[in-house]
């Protein structure tokens, strides 16, 4: 959290959530190709975008919301990330957690 601004981004944890939904498709805690699925499903349907997560899975496009991976066990879970943009922050990749860029880039629990 930035002093001068204020709060960038909230992150919801795969095990213990919240949970959260996008137009009716959760987004914690899912085994991310089944994710994938739903999200594909959902912009065929709407004829709307999606984009791909860091990690290689479609999820929605929507500006302020990032896709990450975290481990749960041996199993990769969806992880939201809810963001801003404001000064010093002009985008969602700049208002990510410094934590999130760690070397294999996923959260474990």
């Amino acid at each position: 959290m930035s002093q001068a601004v204020g709060l960038f981004c909230i992150a919801a944890d795969a095990v213990h959530g919240p949970q959260v939904a996008y137009d009716g498709i959760p987004l914690v805690g899912r085994d991310l190709p089944e994710l994938e699925s739903d999200t594909i499903a959902y912009a065929e349907a709407r004829a709307v975008h999606f984009r791909y997560t860091p990690e290689g899975y479609a999820a929605p496009d929507d500006p302020g919301i990032v896709l990450r991976g975290q481990l749960v066990g041996q199993v990769l879970r969806s992880r939201p990330l809810f963001m801003v943009t404001r000064d010093g922050a002009h985008t969602e990749w700049d208002s990510m957690p410094f934590e999130e860029y760690g070397v294999d880039g996923l959260a474990t629990a």
